[in-house]
């Protein structure tokens, strides 16, 4: 059916993010990128556009050029979607605009800053039809949606709990010398009213809402900063109601977790059997068994659901990891657009629908930190989401 095209706004040289999001969206040979904005200083951006082989007139110094110059170009050049990978302070202004002008939009978490914004994109999208995904992309893993399937098919039983934690170490240098590097996601102006909440902990969320489907309900947060001077928390841990107050969670996230690299880990306890995965160990889901003994999967196996074979790129005992989940979001996106663009309504989902998170997921993200920020100001317990 031909290449999709695709632009970004993002992806200098040094953003690892960007470059996730560039080698996912060519890994499976369905799209090529054919323009983009990748730096606020305009010698950088063409520099770099030029580097990553775009062509000097479809190399633009700002996002309002782009969507201007990309629709007075014939239907068949112009790009399809737009990728936007860049500081959170941007992603409400850039997403309304490129679906109002009629692109398909693949965003970096948060959609927004503040649930007002997503609230406005959600509308903007509903207008334009054009499909709108977020990039959590962990919920790509093939044991994500094993463990997914397991919960759905009941063979953990009746959820009872839910233990999820986020810890990263690369702020913690920070504590001891706050001057030792600069990042913007410290400065409320850019990275919004929330550092490593809006930053890691929605992704610990986004996590149990995809296995489970729960959303939460009530929350009881602290949060604290390590770091002096900073504005924003570095860390905290969430109490969280979920299913009418009937299933307990404990969030945890951190920035300052001193020696962690990305650990991204959740467990959920039901009352016939337990799950446990580890995203540094991404190929590999426990079930714990009520007997004591546990049910390895394993990512490839005959034993595991559509889904889970699905998402899976190659065989047993050759490994796949970040970038290939992140092309499984990639690949359910550009089947959307697909559908969309050919005019095929209802537009067929797979086994789970189109199983990439989209608008509703931001939204109950957004909502959540701001529930947080909510409940950490007060002295009650409990804070409605």
């Amino acid at each position: 059916m031909g290449k999709l095209f695709g632009g970004i706004i993002g992806a200098g040289k040094n953003s690892f993010i960007g470059f996730a999001h560039r080698a996912a969206a060519i890994l499976r040979n369905e799209a090529e990128f054919k323009a983009g904005v990748f730096s606020s200083d305009p010698d950088r951006c063409l520099q770099r556009g030029l580097e990553l082989g775009i062509e000097r007139d479809r190399i633009y110094n700002d996002y309002a050029e782009m969507i201007e110059k990309e629709n007075n170009l014939p239907a068949e050049e112009r790009i399809d979607f737009v990728i936007i990978a860049t500081p959170n302070s941007s992603h409400h202004s850039m997403t309304r605009a490129f679906l109002e002008a009629g692109f398909h939009v693949i965003s970096d978490k948060p959609m927004a800053i503040s649930l007002s914004q997503a609230i406005e994109i959600k509308a903007s999208q509903e207008k334009s039809g054009m499909v709108f995904a977020l990039t959590h992309g962990y919920t790509g893993y093939p044991m994500i949606k094993q463990a997914r399937d397991l919960v759905n098919s009941g063979k953990i039983g009746k959820i009872i709990s839910i233990l999820v934690s986020y810890t990263q170490g690369w702020l913690s240098p920070l504590i001891n010398d706050p001057q030792a590097f600069k990042t913007w996601h410290l400065n409320p102006a850019i990275s919004g009213p929330s550092c490593t909440m809006i930053d890691i902990g929605i992704h610990a969320l986004n996590l149990v809402q995809t296995i489970t489907g729960l959303t939460p309900e009530k929350i009881c947060a602290d949060l604290n900063s390590a770091i002096p001077g900073n504005q924003l928390e570095d860390n905290g841990t969430v109490l969280i109601k979920f299913n009418n107050n009937m299933v307990n969670g404990l969030l945890h996230a951190s920035q300052v977790s001193t020696g962690e690299g990305n650990a991204l880990r959740i467990k959920i306890y039901g009352d016939k059997a337990g799950l446990s995965w580890d995203q540094e160990f991404p190929e590999v889901l426990e079930m714990m068994n009520s007997d004591g003994t546990s049910t390895i999967f394993k990512k490839g196996i005959s034993a595991l659901s559509k889904d889970a074979l699905k998402a899976s790129n190659f065989p047993p005992g050759h490994p796949e990891g970040f970038i290939c989940a992140f092309a499984n979001i990639y690949s359910a996106v550009f089947k959307a657009i697909r559908c969309i663009r050919n005019n095929q309504f209802p537009c067929p989902g797979g086994e789970s629908g189109w199983d990439f998170p989209g608008i509703e997921e931001g939204i109950t993200g957004l909502s959540f930190i701001e529930a947080i920020l909510k409940s950490n100001r007060s002295n009650e317990k409990w804070t409605k989401i």
